[in-house]
């Protein structure tokens, strides 16, 4: 949990090595026209589906101590987990430092997951299961949060304070927030936090790629404001929404944030977007979710978007970390995607909604 990692001179990293390997790793993402044979499978279907990629060694090597949605959802967690670790491994120098600051988004993620699990009182094997632990370390910092004497959001804050280090700093981020902010406004604080140490330092990097690093945050920080000014809009709120904009986007502005937040009305918002660079980007989009009178196909145009501009910035940048960065996105989203699917798939929902999540 490295929240105070500093960067410092310049050290050399191995791209070319780097990049490499990543890019015959992204050569292993499952094909996106593979996914609609996916929605017509069970949940066992999916399972001998991902053993036949690169989840292979982890299917086999759990399967006797899971079995159905348990198994492919352990044996997808332990391969994300065992990738990023990988990857860690191949970068140094710099370029490391970087790769570093990036991934401790896994830490907030899995820091939302605690205080989720312990606002609904889940269990320890649940949480367990939602959690991205990478090694014995990352484990030794989430351990104490574990244990039966920690019921609430409160008693995991303390454990995180009594732990020290990186964690004490999430801690004290978390202690700065309202009592009356609840659960959604300690999860804003982090990723607030998160995205704030990742730009202050990345700013400062003398990486090679560092520039580009820094745009493809900023855009994904755009990214991450539009879609929660749109549900802020879709749900009629009328409050101050500066509490959960995040500064540093590259085309949206925290005042633009704060404009888009004020709509009265899905038009009004795409009214307010119309002289920003996103605007004809994702307008189908938006009305899509106007006439629907949901928010989903705006919000997968807003993805679709982001992974272009991402894909353009590192086709720019081919010996940088940004290639790097992209698998590390578009693996996540392949997790993320086939649990959806297989969780979607168990509670019996129908293959119109499950096609949403791969859209």
């Amino acid at each position: 949990m490295a929240l105070k990692l500093r960067i410092r001179g310049a050290r050399r990293t191995n791209y070319p090595y780097a990049v490499a390997r990543v890019q015959a790793k992204r050569a292993k993402l499952i094909p996106r026209a593979e996914y609609e044979k996916l929605l017509k499978m069970d949940v066992s279907e999916i399972t001998r589906f991902i053993e036949e990629s690169a989840y292979k060694a982890e299917v086999d090597e759990l399967a006797a101590r899971f079995s159905g949605l348990d198994l492919l959802e352990a044996a997808l967690t332990v391969n994300e987990e065992r990738t990023f670790h990988s990857i860690r491994g191949m970068l140094d120098g710099d370029g490391g430092a970087l790769l570093r600051l990036f991934l401790a988004r896994h830490e907030v993620r899995n820091m939302k997951t605690v205080l989720r699990a312990k606002h609904a009182g889940a269990s320890r094997d649940e949480l367990l299961r939602e959690l991205l632990i990478e090694d014995v370390d990352t484990y030794d910092v989430y351990k104490p949060m574990l244990g039966d004497d920690v019921a609430t959001v409160e008693d995991a804050i303390g454990a995180l304070e009594r732990a020290g280090g990186g964690a004490a700093d999430y801690a004290q981020v978390l202690r700065a927030v309202p009592a009356e902010a609840g659960l959604a406004g300690l999860e804003d604080a982090l990723d607030k936090a998160y995205y704030a140490r990742l730009l202050k330092a990345a700013a400062a990097s003398p990486a090679k790629g560092a520039e580009q690093f820094v745009d493809a945050v900023r855009t994904e920080v755009d990214a991450r404001n539009l879609v929660n000014a749109a549900r802020w809009v879709a749900s009629g709120q009328s409050a101050d929404f500066q509490a959960f904009a995040i500064p540093g986007g590259k085309h949206v502005k925290l005042q633009d944030v704060m404009a888009l937040a004020r709509a009265h009305s899905l038009d009004a918002f795409a009214d307010a977007l119309k002289d920003n660079w996103w605007h004809d980007r994702v307008r189908a989009g938006l009305d899509a979710a106007r006439d629907e009178s949901r928010l989903v196909p705006f919000e997968r145009a807003v993805d679709r978007v982001l992974l272009a501009e991402l894909d353009r910035i590192s086709h720019r940048n081919p010996l940088s970390i940004v290639p790097i960065l992209l698998f590390l996105i578009h693996k996540h989203r392949e997790v993320v995607t086939l649990r959806a699917l297989a969780r979607g798939r168990a509670a019996g929902l129908s293959e119109e909604r499950l096609r949403e999540v791969i859209a």
